[in-house]
């Protein structure tokens, strides 16, 4: 009889105020599940953009296994002299060539099952980068095939591109999520090809904001049009995230469910 996991996947992790939420209530949540795998979006750990070592390390102490990344990947400029160092990060697989890091990792559960996770970035409304599509085709023909679990956060803004990609990876893929737009979806499913999906999993962040930033300065920039710093809320984080159980030896999806944490 063939095992199943649960894995947790956070996105985006915002400021302060995220990581709190998380150090709070992380380990409880992760007894209570049971989770054999945690997978967070960490390019906003930091302030709101990027991540330090200092800011990973802290998430990677309560039980996180993974930080992905997106288009703030690099707005921490120590974390390019660091991600190759560490197989725990992984960056959008379609990045250009030059860029530092990697596009996917395996890492292995307690019981020594391993998993794969795939980072990829939207082109739409998102910038110049290389078609996601097709690294998602190279991500899958380089890991090798005795990895049965496949996890793969689509950073984008466009739902539509972030559907697209769940069902070019149907059936090859145990969950392909959306991370960035910050707001979570209630269109979490499981598809007949065993491939779990949903929109965006949501931020981990104050929800007393502006997609996590003050709402001050966020105003100020849509009504006056005039430069503004974004500054990440501190307190009052909220926890969104999805748990997926996994059929270990297919790789297939059995269920998924939303997690959800109001700020406390």
């Amino acid at each position: 009889m063939s095992e199943t996991l649960n894995v947790l996947v956070i996105g985006d992790i915002i400021g302060k105020a995220g990581r709190t939420a998380l150090a709070n209530h992380l380990p409880a949540l992760i007894d209570r599940h049971q989770v054999d795998f945690t997978v967070a979006n960490g390019e906003n750990l930091a302030h709101g953009f990027g991540l330090t070592k200092k800011v990973a390390d802290e998430m990677f102490k309560i039980g996180v296994d993974v930080l992905t990344n997106g288009n703030h990947c690099w707005d921490q400029r120590e974390f390019m002299s660091f991600i190759d160092q560490d197989d725990r990060y992984v960056r959008p697989m379609n990045f250009t060539t030059y860029a530092p890091g990697r596009g996917w990792t395996i890492k292995q559960t307690a019981s020594g099952h391993k998993i794969a996770v795939i980072n990829l970035i939207g082109q739409v409304f998102m910038g110049p980068w290389d078609c996601p599509f097709a690294a998602a085709d190279r991500a899958l023909k380089e890991i090798p095939e005795d990895v049965a679990i496949v996890l793969v956060d689509m950073h984008a803004e466009a739902t539509s591109e972030k559907m697209g990609m769940g069902w070019h990876l149907d059936g090859r893929a145990s969950f392909v999520y959306g991370t960035h737009t910050h707001v979570p979806t209630c269109d979490e499913t499981v598809h007949a090809s065993g491939t779990a999906y949903q929109t965006d999993v949501g931020m981990t962040a104050s929800y007393q904001s502006i997609i996590g930033m003050k709402v001050e300065g966020a105003l100020y920039r849509m009504v006056q049009r005039l430069p503004q710093r974004f500054e990440a809320v501190e307190k009052g984080g909220s926890i969104f995230a999805t748990l997926v159980s996994i059929d270990a030896l297919s790789g297939k999806a059995t269920s998924i469910e939303r997690i959800h944490v109001p700020a406390s």
